[in-house]
């Protein structure tokens, strides 16, 4: 008697009509790495695949719509909604994950209808793009971390700034032909404050050699003109390799950083990037750190 009251209880549960489904792919063309949604509609989100284009969602990820099969590349590595306005998206080709089957990408393109159309904008040398920032208060304004070609020296790389709406770029943030941009973050309600992490990386038919001398972790407080590399107040220093960063958007004094460095992992900091703390040494945090 109870197995058949368990039967019946299981089959009235309101989600006993739920059914598991592929929304894939899950092999090596197929991993993710840039996933954005925005506070203007909670059901509006947009993945971008490595190998395999961009997809968008308006019912919160119940379907989804190819949106980006029109275009001369496959690999996205980035995306951003606008947070004034959820119909401007920008989307970063490229991806910042270089393993050895990486993809390549030809630079940035815009939407101005949600995604259903795209348009160029430039930086088509850039070959991998990690991030895009767009201003929450003025969508002209847009930061873009460029890692580069991860194949062979090259100086477009590094942090490129828009204040017109991508019509012209200025890179603002340079630190070598073999160093480009691992990710960038900035303060939600502040973007005068912004984060970049540098990563040099060259990528090998064998191999790949990650971390030198130009690693480090940077600083802007006027929204990207110029930078300042973070060092001392118990920050990592010495080969530092690939650095995530992220400005909690609660608040904005406190920044994290992932860091590929022998003294530790996972580090914090509660003034802003002025002093650190670290949090973990725990490997498995960063366990591949070319992802």
């Amino acid at each position: 008697m109870l197995a058949i009251l368990i039967s019946a209880a299981i089959a009235l549960s309101p989600f006993s009509a739920l059914h598991w489904r592929s929304i894939g792919p899950a092999i090596a063309g197929g991993r993710m790495i840039a996933v954005t949604g925005t506070d203007l509609d909670p059901s509006l989100y947009f993945a971008g695949v490595a190998g395999g284009g961009l997809y968008r969602t308006r019912n919160g990820g119940m379907t989804w719509d190819d949106v980006w099969s029109r275009q001369p590349v496959a690999s996205v590595g980035a995306v951003a909604i606008a947070a004034s306005d959820a119909r401007i998206v920008w989307a970063g080709t490229g991806e910042g994950n270089p393993r050895n089957d990486a993809s390549y990408g030809d630079g940035v393109w815009r939407s101005l209808d949600g995604g259903s159309t795209w348009r160029h904008m430039g930086l088509d040398a850039s070959f991998v793009i990690t991030r895009i920032l767009v201003d929450p208060h003025d969508p002209q304004t847009i930061l873009v971390g460029a890692l580069g070609d991860t194949f062979k020296d090259s100086a477009q790389r590094g942090v490129f700034r828009s204040t017109d709406d991508g019509a012209t770029w200025s890179r603002s943030l340079y630190a070598g032909p073999s160093s480009g941009i691992s990710d960038l973050s900035w303060n939600a309600h502040d973007p005068s404050i912004v984060f970049a992490g540098v990563w040099q990386f060259r990528r090998k038919p064998w191999t790949f050699d990650s971390g030198g001398p130009a690693d480090g972790l940077y600083k802007s407080t006027d929204e990207g003109r110029t930078w300042s590399q973070i060092s001392g107040g118990g920050f990592p220093s010495g080969l530092l390799g690939r650095i995530g960063v992220a400005v909690a958007p609660s608040n904005a004094q406190r920044v994290y950083a992932v860091v590929q460095s022998k003294a530790g992992v996972l580090w914090r900091s509660d003034d802003a990037g002025a002093t650190w703390k670290l949090v973990s040494t725990d490997t498995e945090v960063n366990q591949r750190p070319f992802y």
